[in-house]
């Protein structure tokens, strides 16, 4: 679970930007006031640096995020390497999950593995 923090964090690790050929950003001190809408509150949870790239790369569109933080693949991984030590309802609440669908994809792996099907 760490791992898909440590991957995301990876993304804003650098405190400089690259704006253009001349123009640098430079670990600015956050004043999350300077901005406006959505890149205020960016701001003030991600700081100046990730603002600006996140504005780099994103201005302009219109960009929906889904519920599902993780993938179909990554879930059915994480519960398997947690269904032993964790209950139905810790994972659920984890992934983001229905306790129900938690139990659903326990039986998907079972049948995968051609074992028990009792949960």
């Amino acid at each position: 679970m760490n791992n898909a923090w440590n991957k995301a964090g990876d993304i804003f690790k650098n405190d400089s930007l690259q704006l253009n050929n001349v123009e640098e950003v430079e670990a600015m001190n956050s004043n999350a006031e300077r901005y406006c809408g959505v890149y205020k509150e960016l701001a003030e949870l991600l700081g100046d640096a990730a603002t600006i790239k996140i504005w780099k790369q994103f201005s302009g569109l219109s960009i929906t995020f889904p519920q599902k933080l993780y993938s179909i693949e990554y879930r059915k991984e994480f519960i398997m390497e947690h269904q032993c030590t964790m209950k139905p309802s810790e994972m659920a609440k984890i992934l983001g999950l229905s306790e129900r669908r938690v139990r659903q994809i326990i039986v998907e792996i079972k049948h995968e593995k051609g074992g028990d099907v009792n949960i």
